[in-house]
Order: structure tokens, then sequence, then C-alpha cells
């Protein structure tokens, strides 16, 4: 699948590394598909570009390289309330935002994304419970 990327161009991937957001991403409904690209090899950073807007992506990063102590089976917990397989392995990411100040960056700790390995369907979820900011500064 051929797919534009306002950062990198056009990039190819391969239709089994998409994923599927049934309910979009909070702020973006009608964004319901979209894939992680590493930028560079071996980045601590990811782009999940949305296949269909080329303007849509987001720097994402892993929640446990911020966070050893990261709670991933409250995140498992959550995603199955949301639709995925309670044992569905998961990929987590989390948010990170940018300023003009790129040491001013900061990671949406509290609202991770975690996509399902199987069923390539994805969600995000909240962490009410616990000492997590929607941004934290890395």
């Amino acid at each position: 699948m051929k797919v534009d990327s306002q950062q990198l161009g056009h990039i190819e991937i391969p239709e089994e590394a998409t994923v599927s957001f049934p309910q979009g991403l909070p702020g973006f409904p009608q964004a319901r598909r979209f894939c992680l690209v590493e930028p560079k090899p071996n980045s601590r950073f990811k782009l999940l570009q949305c296949t269909h807007q080329p303007n849509l992506a987001f720097i994402v990063t892993d929640p446990l390289g911020i966070d050893p102590s990261y709670p991933l089976p409250t995140v498992q917990s959550l995603a199955a309330h949301s639709g995925l397989e309670p044992d569905e392995p998961l990929a987590v990411a989390v948010i990170v935002t940018v300023p003009p100040a790129p040491r001013k960056m900061t990671a949406n700790l509290m609202a991770p994304i975690a996509m399902g390995m199987r069923s390539r369907i994805g969600t995000q979820v909240i962490l009410h419970d616990g000492p997590y900011q929607l941004r934290y500064e890395l």
C-alpha cells in the first residue's frame, strides 16, 4: 500500500502493517487507519501515520523507555474493555509533542495507544488512576 506522508513523502507500507482504529482517535474520529513508520533505524521515536490523511501523523515512543514500571497490564485490561482480546499481545505507544524548542518535548503518559499485534486493531485508553500526566517532560 502506498501512503503519502507530509513528513516522509511517498512510502510503501505492507497492508498487514496497518492498524485499524474503529473509534478513531480522540479529536480525530475520521482517522481510522494508521501505520507505524520508523523514520530512522533504531530510533527511539516512530511516526504513527494516518494512511489516508497525509498531514496527520503523530510522533510516538515506547512508554517503557520513559518509565520502566509503566503499567502495561492496566493498559492491556483497558484495551480489552475497548474490544481487543484480553490476552492479545499489544504494541503500546505514547504520543510525543515536540514544540519549537525541542528540549521541551513532552509525552502523554496518561493516554497510551494500544495496538493488537494479531487483530491489527488499535485504541487509545486513559489511565485515570495513577501518577501519569498528559505532558510529561522528556
